[in-house]
This record gives C-alpha cells, structure tokens and sequence, in this order.
C-alpha cells in the first residue's frame, strides 16, 4: 500500500462542488479528479462529504480553476490529488494549501504505483513504484511501441447508438479548458498516467487514500477501513468480471478513434490497443495516422471503432465510413462524467460496466 503524504488537523467545513464556506461543521474532502472524488466517496461513506474541485463535464486537465476552487481547498478537511505531474493547476494548488494551511491533510492517491510506460518508450513498468498486482506483469499486453499503445480518453460523450452521452459536438474539451501540453498535463512524459483503468492498480490508489484519510481527526480510522475493504471487494469483482467476459474474443487488437489512454485496459485483459494519437487528448490525427488505422482496421479485420466520450467522434465516423469497419462504440478512460452517467449516480463501477465493458466485448468479438 502506497504511503499517503499528510498533516493531520481538523477545518470545520461542508463545501458543495466548488462551492461552500464550511458552515455547518461537516468534514469535507475535496478531489481534483473524477475518478479520486468516486474512490475517496467510498472510503469516507457517510463520515464526510467528499466533493470534487472540478465541474461535471469537464477533465481538470488544461483547466483553469477559478479564485473559489482555491478558497474551497482552504476550507477544507483534506485534499486528495493525483500526483506531481498529472494537473498543474493541482499541483499549484496543492503547493498553496501546504503552505498556508499545513494541518490540511494532502493525500497524494498516486503514491507508489507502477506505472506503465508512455507509448513509445521501451521502458516498460515501474515509473512510481513496485506495487503492480503481478498477475500479469510478465506479459506485454498492448504495450510494444510499435502499436502505439493509445490510452485515450475515449468518448465520454458523443452520441453513440442513440444514447446522449453529452458532447456531440467538436467543442469536445470543456469549455473554458486551454490545453497547451506543456502547461495543461498532458505532456507526461516517460510514464503514462491512465493506471486508475486496471482495478488492481485502482486498489493501490484506494488503500492509499484510505491511508491519507484516516489521519483526519474529525472521522473514525476503523471506519473508513470498513468502507476501503468494501470497495476493494467490488474492485476484485469487477476485475474477475472483465476477465472472464473477455477470456474468449475472435480478435485481440482494438481500435481507438482518439487519443493513447486505455494501455492499461490491455495491459491487464490481454489485448492489443491500437490509437491515432498519442497522449495528449486534444492531438488531431494526421493523414499518415489515418492510414495506419485504417491498415489496422483491415489487418485485424475490426469491425467497431471505439471513439472516446470526451473527444470528437469524427475521425470514427469517417474510419467507419471509409473501411469495412459497421459502426463505433463508446469508451472512456473516465476523465469526467456526463450529466446523464452523474443523473444515474454513475461512478467508476458503473462507468466500466456499463460503457467501457460491452463495447470492449463487441469491439473484440466475444465468442
């Protein structure tokens, strides 16, 4: 379990997403990241109010925060980030609370976790740490740089088969999100960040924040060990599932219409993946990369292009229309939720059930 970086205290505080002034004496914890808000809400239950620093629909990657989303940090319990690295303005952020507020505990949920290297670069694991599960860390799913092994942010809201996932237009980042690489996150360098995509490493983050949160004075530490275990079970569950829906497929490559961010989905489950673009989720694919997709689509006779929610659906469209390829499907490396997936109550689980999974089962031909 990755060590936590904390200072113990207690702020009365209760703050609604990016809004607040701590008035009513709750706990609070405020996130930086979509996936963080869901982990950190399962650890602390009914303890505290766990509350993310970034609007629904937006990554928090490139963006700005506003004067208030730093207030609300101030006000708050603790702070749980993603690491050095992920989200400057976090980082900023962060380096603000410690200075100003240093009995705020700061929990860093990356600590300590291997990570896989970006695609492209022939290191393969261990960027943070040693703490990778092992089931798998012998074999080389979907990593070898000659795939281009995409983690992208795969669509978590165009349109796709009917349903309204919130971003059907090409105005896909948010707006207000500026998104220069070398300021806004995504230039991650040697290591590629997506490791919250396989559960086991999802469970490192999980035990790290419960780690971080149980140092707050103002919630019971046996508590949240009881909510963590809780959630690590169902994390072992949604693994088993993925591993036994996808042990039997007619293909093993995938194809994303975006961005490089799903490795670790391949890594953990055995395919390859195969993206127009690198890292950075706002790149546009060149003609060279449409090419290769469309080599890939008739190599590995694909018949669904995955198309991330959160990013533009045209280059699938056009891949789909251009090749034998019948229709694209939705994927996310779950930067954010929609309104419709926050309308259902939607977190992490639900999210890779619901979206992630099937489409991985039909993009690969589950026999």
């Amino acid at each position: 379990m990755g060590t936590a970086l904390f200072a113990s205290g207690t702020i009365a505080g209760c703050l609604g997403s990016s809004s607040g002034d701590g008035s009513d004496g709750s706990t609070t914890v405020q996130t930086s990241f979509f996936v963080l808000t869901d982990f950190a809400r399962n650890v602390v239950g009914d303890a505290a109010n766990a509350e993310s620093l970034v609007p629904i629909g937006q990554h928090g990657h490139g963006w700005e925060p506003s004067a208030q989303v730093q207030r609300d940090a101030m006000q708050s319990d603790a702070v749980v980030y993603m690491g050095e690295g992920f989200q400057p303005w976090a980082d900023r952020m962060v380096k603000n609370v410690e200075q100003d507020r240093p009995e705020i505990t700061i929990v860093e949920a990356r600590h300590g976790i291997s990570l896989l290297s970006a695609p492209g670069h022939s290191d393969e694991h261990g960027h943070e740490g040693d703490n990778h599960d092992g089931e798998h860390e012998e074999e080389n799913h979907g990593n070898e740089t000659d795939h281009g092994h995409e983690e992208g942010e795969h669509n978590d809201g165009d349109n796709h088969e009917g349903e309204n996932h919130g971003n059907e237009n090409d105005t896909n980042h948010e707006e207000g999100e500026h998104h220069d690489e070398s300021e806004n996150g995504h230039d991650h360098g040697a290591s590629d960040p997506h490791f919250w995509l396989d559960p086991q490493r999802a469970k490192q983050a999980v035990s790290t924040i419960e780690s971080g949160l149980s140092e707050m004075d103002a919630v019971s530490g046996e508590a949240l060990t009881g909510n963590a275990e809780d959630f690590r079970n169902q994390l072992d569950e949604l693994d088993s599932t993925f591993e036994s829906e996808l042990e039997s497929t007619e293909r093993n490559a995938v194809l994303v219409a975006g961005h490089n961010a799903f490795q670790y989905l391949g890594e953990r489950y055995g395919f390859e993946i195969h993206a127009l673009t690198g890292l950075a989720p706002d790149s546009s694919p060149s003609p060279k990369d449409v090419q290769r997709a469309q080599n890939t689509i008739e190599e590995h006779d694909i018949t669904h292009v995955l198309a991330p929610v959160f990013e533009s659906d045209r280059a699938a469209k056009q891949l789909v229309s251009e090749t034998d390829a019948k229709d694209h499907l939705p994927i996310t490396p779950i930067p954010s939720v929609t309104e419709e997936w926050s309308e259902k109550d939607w977190g992490y689980i639900e999210i890779m059930e619901q979206v992630n999974l099937p489409s991985l089962k039909t993009a690969l031909g589950v026999k």
